[in-house]
């Protein structure tokens, strides 16, 4: 094969690409940055605390405590505020300072929420919050401080070690569990018609020694008690006894009745049943004096039942105890006694009731025969005192309806005396309203009267004066022709001379009768004159 000659190899120039401005490297890489610290910030230090818990910081960097404080406290590495203080004055750093700058357990803790602490400095611990129900009640115990010098129960002082005596109600508690431990209790439930007797564990020493309960806030049993409810109390502080404060009743049958001798020497067994109750004002001392019920009841109710029946007792024969009214009497003396013996040692009895009383057997017959005979005696008698209550009940009767129809008709008659009285008023009023109407119209008729004269007096003077006013004329016309005959006749011829136009020449007819008479008349007044 021939060789062919080698082609020569053309090299191209390269060409140069864009240059990239520095600014906007220095942008990106800016951006970068921001985001790469962002990220830093919220992946890295974010810190998410739920709903129902708690963040707990420990220091991982800063300093040690100081050498003479740490032989003190110990392997203790919680930071609380009493050992700050004390860092404080040791060092003479701001609390402040301290709490961020020394190895350990930070002693507050944070709620729910987001917070950003940087995990290389602090180790973060979410914890669940501390959740009490209701009826339920919390103890902190105190993990750090000093032990508890004897004999104290609680821790009272802020940098003691053990039990706490402020407790932890229902609900939610943000409480630090490296440095409380909290114990759950049931709260106590005082029911109704009980109280609680309270012993103090922790306190101050008792004033009085020897005595039963002792003053508030002494170490020992407390007089005041606790009234029926639910209550929230420190159990490392004090104890709650619920001691039941109802009526009691016992039985005292059989076995447990009250066997004593009568006056007479026979056996008489009594059953019965006492009803009692703690004093409330002495429930403290009954119960650490004599413990629960029944040691009440076999230390002061029946030791005093006993030897009160059997005193009682011996002072009545046996014959008596058969009788109702006998073992009335009796059992009033068993519970007035056993009420007072009892009420001085904090017992009230309510009742002491005898159910029944056994004689012995041998003479229980012959005294129901007798107490038979006898109450057959007293119905007897008491049948004779019925009628004669009876007699006199009908006698009080009849006396009391004879009463009453006397009173009956003393009642008429003051009835009918009080009508009459009424009518004989009612009379005299109508007369004296009639006298007075009569006085009226008669004063009013004698006005009438006078009015009438007083006006008929006026009528007769008007009459009068119009007559002499008539008169005066007439008279001085008589006078002037010197009586009244020639002034009649001349009155007459004035009258007549105009209408006579004839005059008759015979006398004697009745015309000329009435001048002859006319003429006598005249003569007879002047012949009268001359006799007179």
């Amino acid at each position: 094969m021939s060789e062919q000659p080698a082609r020569p190899v053309r090299i191209r120039p390269s060409i140069p690409g864009p240059a990239i401005p520095i600014k906007s490297m220095l942008a990106a890489s800016l951006l970068a940055l921001v985001v790469g610290g962002l990220a830093f910030v919220w992946f890295v230090l974010r810190v998410e605390v739920d709903a129902n818990e708690i963040l707990v910081l420990v220091n991982k960097t800063g300093r040690d405590i100081p050498r003479e404080l740490r032989d003190e406290i110990g392997d203790q590495v919680i930071l609380y505020p009493k050992l700050v203080e004390r860092i404080a004055a040791v060092t003479g750093e701001s609390e402040e300072d301290i709490r961020s700058g020394y190895k350990g357990i930070q002693y507050n803790v944070y709620a729910e929420g987001r917070y950003f602490f940087n995990p290389y400095f602090y180790k973060r611990l979410k914890v669940p919050a501390t959740l009490l129900d209701q009826g339920e009640v919390g103890v902190r115990i105190r993990q750090y401080g000093r032990p508890l010098p004897f004999p104290k129960t609680v821790a009272t002082e802020s940098d003691e070690r053990g039990p706490v005596a402020e407790i932890l109600g229902p609900g939610r508690h943000n409480v630090n569990p490296f440095a409380y431990q909290v114990q759950r209790f049931k709260a106590a439930l005082i029911p109704e018609g009980h109280v609680g007797v309270v012993t103090l564990l922790s306190g101050i020493a008792p004033k009085q020694s020897n005595t039963y309960t002792v003053e508030p806030g002494e170490k020992g049993v407390q007089r005041r008690t606790l009234p029926p409810g639910l209550e929230y109390y420190n159990p490392y502080l004090m104890q709650i006894e619920i001691v039941d404060v109802r009526s009691q009743k016992y039985d005292m049958l059989a076995e447990e009745a009250i066997f004593f001798p009568s006056g007479d020497s026979f056996t008489i067994t009594i059953e019965g049943t006492i009803e009692w109750a703690i004093r409330p004002d002495h429930v403290a001392e009954v119960t650490v004096a004599y413990g629960d019920k029944e040691n009440i009841l076999e230390k002061i109710i029946l030791p005093n039942a006993r030897s009160i029946a059997r005193i009682q007792g011996s002072k009545l024969k046996a014959r008596e105890f058969i009788s109702g009214r006998t073992r009335t009497a009796f059992q009033d003396k068993l519970l007035a006694e056993l009420r007072q013996e009892c009420w001085s040692q904090g017992i009230d009895i309510r009742a002491a009731l005898v159910r029944d009383i056994h004689p012995p057997q041998e003479i229980a017959r012959l005294i129901s025969q007798r107490e038979q005979a006898d109450q057959e005696i007293e119905r007897f008698t008491n049948q004779m005192k019925e009628a004669i209550a009876e007699a006199q009940l009908v006698e009080q009767q009849e006396l009391q309806n004879q009463n009453k129809a006397i009173g009956e008709m003393r009642r008429d008659v003051v009835t009918v005396v009080k009508e009459a009285e009424q009518r004989k008023g009612v009379a005299i009023t109508r007369a004296n309203r009639e006298l007075e109407v009569a006085r009226l119209n008669l004063e009013a008729a004698e006005k009438e009267a006078a009015a009438i004269r007083s006006r008929g007096k006026a009528e007769a003077d008007v009459v009068l004066f119009e007559y002499q006013a008539r008169a005066e004329p007439l008279q001085r016309a008589v006078a002037a022709f010197g009586d009244g005959v020639a002034y009649a006749q001349q009155f007459f011829y004035q009258k007549v001379a105009p209408s006579i136009q004839t005059i008759l020449t015979d006398t004697e007819g009745p015309f000329g009768d009435v001048f002859r008479e006319l003429q006598s008349v005249r003569r007879s007044p002047q012949r009268s004159g001359g006799e007179r």
